[in-house]
């Protein structure tokens, strides 16, 4: 009779544990004023508020979904305090819409505002939010961060962000950033509407790779940029450069449908890149601010370089595909073919293919 007992307490415990690990808490309309940890499955209804003393801390493998309150009211986080959401390789954080059938904008995002803390978000997927990370005079740490189907993935005014092994992917816009610092490396922007949006920031990238993006890969107006080891690929234009400084290292423009980098008024090295298989204008330049120094041309369909302003352009010492003047001279654009059109120098030339990557 004992042994009868003990084995209906068994499957009656082996019965009521799945339910139990699927108990999710409910936060709705919250304000956060002390630490906090999330775990197992979170549903957030309207928006909660992490007060600036508190912290909140997301166990790996969490599931947080956010449900409208209203039709006019998204939800979302809001972090004025810490966050610290540590995600593993095998428990992933997972932040996304309580819709059954959820589209970009289901929910309104996690916005940091006025926290210079160590926010930390880390094996993290944040989808289908309106913008998945806003930040506001704030600063943030992104390790293997995911971010799919938003309206804009990353937000940044006057932020200052690290991101590194992230993806960007299925948004309208990848990335935007206004007067911030931005650290990004071995990262991914892809299948966007618009890629990477820069506006007077301080911005450097280490293995970047912009790809198939529906508009323009790249646009920087005013901006310190450093690229190094980039590739920006199967894009409507490559990448557009207004303004600013910087340098372009080590990267790949390839099969990029208009022009592959557009400089405009850049006071930009462009060194050691390759720029190959470009359906129109490898390198469009509109004076003659820019260094073009190193560089390997080859099979783009229009021009190697069009000199697209009244200035002298500087194009010695690269790789144009061919070691003839006449083959050289007929894929590049300048004075020879509009007197309008400033001069490129481009002798003397390479006559092999320089080291592009280390």
């Amino acid at each position: 009779m004992k042994f009868f007992f003990a084995i209906c307490i068994f499957l009656w415990m082996t019965t009521i544990s799945p339910a139990a690990e699927q108990t999710t808490a409910l936060y709705d309309g919250v304000v956060i004023t002390e630490d906090v940890t999330w775990r197992g499955s979170i549903l957030v209804r309207g928006s909660v508020v992490v007060a600036p003393q508190a912290t909140l801390r997301i166990d790996p493998g969490t599931i947080v979904r956010f449900a409208s309150t209203t039709a006019q009211l998204l939800p979302n986080l809001v972090v004025q305090g810490r966050i610290y959401a540590a995600g593993t390789s095998e428990k992933p954080i997972v932040l996304t819409s309580d819709s059954s059938r959820p589209v970009r904008g289901s929910w309104g995002g996690i916005v940091l505002l006025s926290t210079e803390k160590h926010n930390l978000l880390e094996r993290c997927r944040i989808e289908y939010a309106e913008t998945g990370i806003d930040l506001r005079f704030s600063t943030v740490n992104l390790k293997s961060v995911t971010i799919v189907q938003a309206q804009t993935a990353l937000l940044s005014h006057d932020g200052a962000v690290q991101m590194t092994s992230g993806k960007v992917s299925d948004s309208e816009t990848g990335i935007e950033i206004f007067n911030s610092e931005f650290d990004g490396r071995d990262m991914m922007v892809a299948s966007c509407q618009r890629g990477l949006v820069l506006n007077k920031s301080a911005i450097v990238f280490a293995s970047l790779k912009v790809t198939n993006i529906q508009q323009t890969g790249l646009e920087a107006d005013d901006c310190r940029i450093k690229i190094t080891g980039g590739e920006f690929s199967g894009n409507m234009l490559g990448a557009r450069i207004n303004g600013g400084e910087g340098q372009i290292v080590m990267s790949r423009f390839l099969r990029n449908k208009q022009a592959a980098l557009h400089l405009n008024g850049s006071r930009i090295k462009i060194l050691r890149c390759l720029f190959a298989e470009n359906s129109l204008d490898a390198l469009r330049v509109e004076d003659g601010r820019a260094l073009i120094l190193n560089n390997a041309f080859g099979s783009n369909v229009r021009y190697n370089l069009y000199n697209a302003g009244s200035e002298i352009v500087s194009a010695r010492q690269n790789w144009w595909g061919l070691t003839d003047k006449p083959s050289i001279l007929q894929k590049i654009y300048d004075a020879a073919s509009d007197k309008n059109t400033g001069i490129v120098n481009v002798f003397p030339w390479l006559g092999e293919k320089p080291q592009l990557m280390p």
